[in-house]
Protein backbone atom coordinates (compact mmCIF):
# COMPACT_ATOMS: atom_id res chain seq x y z
CA UNK A 1 0.00 0.00 0.00
CA UNK A 2 2.84 2.39 0.81
CA UNK A 3 4.45 1.64 -2.55
CA UNK A 4 1.13 2.16 -4.34
CA UNK A 5 0.70 5.60 -2.77
CA UNK A 6 4.27 6.55 -3.66
CA UNK A 7 4.54 5.02 -7.15
CA UNK A 8 1.11 4.79 -8.77
CA UNK A 9 0.47 7.12 -11.68
CA UNK A 10 -2.08 7.38 -14.48
CA UNK A 11 -2.61 9.91 -17.30
CA UNK A 12 -6.34 9.87 -16.43
CA UNK A 13 -5.70 11.41 -13.00
CA UNK A 14 -5.80 15.21 -13.18
CA UNK A 15 -4.21 15.91 -9.78
CA UNK A 16 -1.87 13.06 -8.87
CA UNK A 17 -0.73 14.58 -5.56
CA UNK A 18 -4.35 14.94 -4.43
CA UNK A 19 -5.16 11.38 -5.50
CA UNK A 20 -2.20 9.97 -3.58
CA UNK A 21 -3.16 11.94 -0.46
CA UNK A 22 -6.73 10.61 -0.61
CA UNK A 23 -5.54 7.05 -1.34
CA UNK A 24 -3.24 7.14 1.68
CA UNK A 25 -6.12 8.33 3.87
CA UNK A 26 -8.33 5.46 2.66
CA UNK A 27 -5.66 2.80 3.08
CA UNK A 28 -4.73 3.94 6.58
CA UNK A 29 -8.21 2.84 7.67
CA UNK A 30 -7.42 -0.80 6.93
CA UNK A 31 -3.70 -1.21 7.54
CA UNK A 32 -4.07 -1.76 11.33
CA UNK A 33 -6.30 -4.78 10.61
CA UNK A 34 -3.74 -6.22 8.17
CA UNK A 35 -0.62 -5.56 10.22
CA UNK A 36 1.88 -8.41 10.15
CA UNK A 37 0.40 -10.15 7.10
CA UNK A 38 2.36 -11.09 4.03
CA UNK A 39 0.69 -9.93 0.82
CA UNK A 40 0.24 -13.53 -0.30
CA UNK A 41 -1.70 -14.29 2.91
CA UNK A 42 -4.38 -11.73 2.07
CA UNK A 43 -7.61 -13.29 0.84
CA UNK A 44 -11.24 -12.36 0.25
CA UNK A 45 -12.43 -13.75 3.57
CA UNK A 46 -9.99 -11.61 5.54
CA UNK A 47 -10.94 -8.52 3.54
CA UNK A 48 -14.64 -9.21 4.13
CA UNK A 49 -13.96 -9.21 7.88
CA UNK A 50 -12.11 -5.91 7.51
CA UNK A 51 -15.10 -4.50 5.60
CA UNK A 52 -17.52 -5.59 8.32
CA UNK A 53 -15.34 -4.05 11.01
CA UNK A 54 -15.16 -0.76 9.08
CA UNK A 55 -18.95 -0.70 8.68
CA UNK A 56 -19.27 -0.59 12.47
CA UNK A 57 -17.15 2.57 12.52
CA UNK A 58 -17.76 4.40 9.22
CA UNK A 59 -20.72 5.16 6.90
CA UNK A 60 -21.32 2.69 4.07
CA UNK A 61 -20.23 5.24 1.46
CA UNK A 62 -16.87 5.73 3.18
CA UNK A 63 -16.28 1.97 3.34
CA UNK A 64 -17.21 1.61 -0.32
CA UNK A 65 -14.71 4.32 -1.31
CA UNK A 66 -12.05 2.65 0.86
CA UNK A 67 -12.54 -0.67 -0.91
CA UNK A 68 -12.39 0.95 -4.33
CA UNK A 69 -8.93 2.22 -3.36
CA UNK A 70 -7.90 -1.18 -1.96
CA UNK A 71 -8.88 -2.83 -5.24
CA UNK A 72 -6.96 -0.19 -7.22
CA UNK A 73 -3.86 -0.81 -5.09
CA UNK A 74 -4.07 -4.57 -5.50
CA UNK A 75 -4.64 -4.30 -9.28
CA UNK A 76 -1.55 -2.12 -9.48
CA UNK A 77 0.39 -4.72 -7.45
CA UNK A 78 -0.65 -7.45 -9.93
CA UNK A 79 0.60 -5.35 -12.84
CA UNK A 80 3.87 -4.75 -10.99
CA UNK A 81 4.31 -8.48 -10.40
CA UNK A 82 4.13 -8.15 -6.61
CA UNK A 83 1.10 -10.45 -6.18
CA UNK A 84 -0.69 -12.95 -8.42
CA UNK A 85 -4.29 -11.72 -8.21
CA UNK A 86 -6.52 -8.98 -6.85
CA UNK A 87 -8.40 -10.71 -4.03
CA UNK A 88 -10.55 -7.61 -3.42
CA UNK A 89 -12.50 -8.19 -6.63
CA UNK A 90 -14.57 -10.94 -5.06
CA UNK A 91 -15.44 -8.95 -1.94
CA UNK A 92 -18.87 -7.34 -2.04
CA UNK A 93 -18.81 -3.60 -1.45
CA UNK A 94 -21.50 -1.67 0.38
CA UNK A 95 -23.97 -0.10 -2.07
CA UNK A 96 -23.42 3.46 -3.21
CA UNK A 97 -25.50 5.80 -1.03
CA UNK A 98 -28.43 7.49 -2.68
CA UNK A 99 -27.64 11.17 -3.18
CA UNK A 100 -30.35 13.51 -1.93
CA UNK A 101 -30.63 16.19 -4.59
CA UNK A 102 -31.65 19.41 -2.86
CA UNK A 103 -32.41 22.75 -4.49
CA UNK A 104 -33.64 26.16 -3.38
CA UNK A 105 -37.03 27.62 -4.25
CA UNK A 106 -37.26 30.91 -6.09
CA UNK A 107 -38.09 32.71 -2.86
CA UNK A 108 -35.10 31.12 -1.09
CA UNK A 109 -32.80 32.22 -3.91
CA UNK A 110 -34.05 35.81 -3.56
CA UNK A 111 -33.42 35.79 0.19
CA UNK A 112 -29.97 34.25 -0.16
CA UNK A 113 -28.81 36.74 -2.79
CA UNK A 114 -30.34 39.66 -0.89
CA UNK A 115 -28.50 38.69 2.30
CA UNK A 116 -25.18 38.27 0.44
CA UNK A 117 -25.62 41.61 -1.35
CA UNK A 118 -26.53 43.37 1.90
CA UNK A 119 -23.30 42.19 3.52
CA UNK A 120 -21.29 43.19 0.45
CA UNK A 121 -22.72 46.71 0.47
CA UNK A 122 -22.68 47.36 4.22
CA UNK A 123 -19.36 45.84 5.29
CA UNK A 124 -16.30 48.01 4.84
CA UNK A 125 -12.65 47.44 3.95
CA UNK A 126 -11.38 43.92 3.35
CA UNK A 127 -14.54 42.39 4.88
CA UNK A 128 -16.72 44.26 2.40
CA UNK A 129 -14.61 43.19 -0.58
CA UNK A 130 -14.61 39.58 0.67
CA UNK A 131 -18.40 39.62 0.79
CA UNK A 132 -18.57 41.15 -2.68
CA UNK A 133 -16.43 38.28 -3.95
CA UNK A 134 -18.74 35.77 -2.26
CA UNK A 135 -21.84 37.53 -3.58
CA UNK A 136 -20.49 37.28 -7.14
CA UNK A 137 -19.55 33.60 -6.66
CA UNK A 138 -22.99 32.76 -5.24
CA UNK A 139 -24.65 34.59 -8.13
CA UNK A 140 -22.62 32.56 -10.64
CA UNK A 141 -23.58 29.36 -8.81
CA UNK A 142 -27.29 30.17 -8.88
CA UNK A 143 -27.54 31.58 -12.41
CA UNK A 144 -24.81 29.68 -14.30
CA UNK A 145 -24.60 26.39 -12.36
CA UNK A 146 -20.82 26.39 -12.04
CA UNK A 147 -19.01 23.95 -9.78
CA UNK A 148 -17.25 25.40 -6.75
CA UNK A 149 -13.78 24.99 -8.25
CA UNK A 150 -14.96 26.59 -11.50
CA UNK A 151 -16.33 29.58 -9.57
CA UNK A 152 -13.07 30.25 -7.76
CA UNK A 153 -10.90 29.55 -10.81
CA UNK A 154 -12.87 31.95 -13.02
CA UNK A 155 -10.85 34.84 -14.48
CA UNK A 156 -11.88 38.15 -16.01
CA UNK A 157 -10.47 36.97 -19.34
CA UNK A 158 -13.06 34.15 -19.26
CA UNK A 159 -15.97 36.62 -19.29
CA UNK A 160 -17.07 39.04 -22.00
CA UNK A 161 -20.03 41.08 -20.77
CA UNK A 162 -20.39 42.87 -24.14
CA UNK A 163 -20.88 39.72 -26.23
CA UNK A 164 -22.40 37.67 -23.39
CA UNK A 165 -19.70 34.98 -23.53
CA UNK A 166 -18.66 32.81 -20.59
CA UNK A 167 -15.77 30.34 -20.87
CA UNK A 168 -15.27 27.69 -18.19
CA UNK A 169 -11.60 26.91 -18.64
CA UNK A 170 -10.43 26.06 -15.10
CA UNK A 171 -11.34 24.46 -11.82
CA UNK A 172 -9.20 26.35 -9.30
CA UNK A 173 -5.78 26.29 -11.03
CA UNK A 174 -6.31 23.18 -13.15
CA UNK A 175 -8.71 22.02 -15.86
CA UNK A 176 -12.45 21.47 -15.25
CA UNK A 177 -13.73 18.06 -14.18
CA UNK A 178 -14.39 17.04 -17.79
CA UNK A 179 -10.78 17.88 -18.69
CA UNK A 180 -11.77 20.45 -21.31
CA UNK A 181 -13.17 23.97 -21.47
CA UNK A 182 -16.80 24.73 -22.27
CA UNK A 183 -18.31 27.88 -23.73
CA UNK A 184 -21.64 29.19 -22.44
CA UNK A 185 -23.95 32.15 -22.75
CA UNK A 186 -23.39 34.59 -19.88
CA UNK A 187 -26.71 34.95 -18.00
CA UNK A 188 -27.88 38.55 -18.45
CA UNK A 189 -28.65 38.80 -14.72
CA UNK A 190 -24.92 38.61 -14.01
CA UNK A 191 -23.92 41.46 -16.32
CA UNK A 192 -24.72 44.43 -14.02
CA UNK A 193 -23.23 42.60 -11.02
CA UNK A 194 -19.99 41.95 -12.91
CA UNK A 195 -19.77 45.51 -14.23
CA UNK A 196 -20.06 46.95 -10.73
CA UNK A 197 -17.69 44.40 -9.20
CA UNK A 198 -14.95 44.79 -11.82
CA UNK A 199 -14.22 48.34 -10.64
CA UNK A 200 -13.80 47.11 -7.04
CA UNK A 201 -12.30 43.65 -7.51
CA UNK A 202 -8.82 43.32 -5.94
CA UNK A 203 -6.13 42.59 -8.50
CA UNK A 204 -4.50 39.14 -8.47
CA UNK A 205 -1.75 37.63 -10.66
CA UNK A 206 -4.32 35.24 -12.19
CA UNK A 207 -6.93 37.97 -12.77
CA UNK A 208 -9.47 36.14 -10.61
CA UNK A 209 -13.10 37.25 -10.49
CA UNK A 210 -13.69 35.78 -7.02
CA UNK A 211 -10.42 36.12 -5.05
CA UNK A 212 -10.09 35.57 -1.30
CA UNK A 213 -8.02 37.46 1.24
CA UNK A 214 -5.52 35.20 3.02
CA UNK A 215 -2.36 36.03 4.97
CA UNK A 216 -2.41 39.66 3.94
CA UNK A 217 -2.97 39.24 0.22
CA UNK A 218 -5.66 38.45 -2.34
CA UNK A 219 -5.41 35.20 -4.24
CA UNK A 220 -7.05 31.91 -5.14
CA UNK A 221 -9.29 30.10 -2.67
CA UNK A 222 -8.36 26.70 -1.23
CA UNK A 223 -10.58 23.71 -2.00
CA UNK A 224 -11.74 23.11 1.57
CA UNK A 225 -12.94 26.66 2.29
CA UNK A 226 -16.73 27.09 2.51
CA UNK A 227 -16.66 30.94 2.31
CA UNK A 228 -19.35 31.21 5.03
CA UNK A 229 -22.04 29.91 2.65
CA UNK A 230 -23.60 27.48 5.19
CA UNK A 231 -23.92 30.34 7.70
CA UNK A 232 -25.37 32.59 4.99
CA UNK A 233 -27.96 29.95 4.06
CA UNK A 234 -29.04 29.74 7.70
CA UNK A 235 -29.16 33.53 8.11
CA UNK A 236 -31.39 33.88 5.04
CA UNK A 237 -33.78 31.19 6.23
CA UNK A 238 -32.79 28.59 3.63
CA UNK A 239 -32.63 24.88 4.31
CA UNK A 240 -29.19 23.60 5.39
CA UNK A 241 -27.21 21.34 3.09
CA UNK A 242 -23.88 19.59 3.66
CA UNK A 243 -22.80 20.36 0.10
CA UNK A 244 -23.71 24.02 0.18
CA UNK A 245 -21.96 25.11 -3.02
CA UNK A 246 -23.30 22.15 -4.97
CA UNK A 247 -26.76 23.13 -3.73
CA UNK A 248 -26.49 26.27 -5.87
CA UNK A 249 -25.62 24.16 -8.93
CA UNK A 250 -28.61 21.86 -8.28
CA UNK A 251 -30.80 24.93 -7.89
CA UNK A 252 -29.81 26.33 -11.29
CA UNK A 253 -30.36 22.93 -12.95
CA UNK A 254 -33.75 22.36 -11.31
CA UNK A 255 -35.11 25.78 -12.22
CA UNK A 256 -33.76 25.45 -15.79
CA UNK A 257 -35.80 22.27 -16.32
CA UNK A 258 -38.89 23.55 -14.47
CA UNK A 259 -38.89 26.59 -16.76
CA UNK A 260 -38.98 24.40 -19.86
CA UNK A 261 -35.25 23.97 -20.52
CA UNK A 262 -33.97 21.06 -22.59
CA UNK A 263 -32.00 18.39 -20.72
CA UNK A 264 -29.43 18.08 -23.53
CA UNK A 265 -28.78 21.81 -23.31
CA UNK A 266 -28.51 21.50 -19.52
CA UNK A 267 -25.93 18.73 -19.93
CA UNK A 268 -23.74 21.11 -21.94
CA UNK A 269 -24.21 23.94 -19.45
CA UNK A 270 -23.24 21.76 -16.49
CA UNK A 271 -20.34 20.12 -18.31
CA UNK A 272 -21.52 16.55 -17.75
CA UNK A 273 -19.87 13.93 -19.95
CA UNK A 274 -22.79 11.56 -19.27
CA UNK A 275 -26.46 12.48 -19.80
CA UNK A 276 -27.40 10.04 -17.00
CA UNK A 277 -25.60 12.31 -14.52
CA UNK A 278 -27.70 15.25 -15.72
Amino acid sequence: FARFVAEYSSPRIKDLAKYRTQAAMHLRRVTPSLKGLQARELDGLRLAKVRNALLREYPAGTVRTTFITISAALSWAVREGLIEKNVARGVERPPAPQQLVEWLSGEEVKRLLAEAELRARTRTGVAGLAWWSRYVAISFGVYAGLRKGELFGLRWQDVDVETGRLTIARSYATTPKSGKARHLRLPSTLVPILKEWKAKCPKTPQGLICPVFYRGQWGMAGEGIMHELPELLAASGCRPDGRAWHLLRHTMASHFIMNGGNILTLQKILGHADLQMT
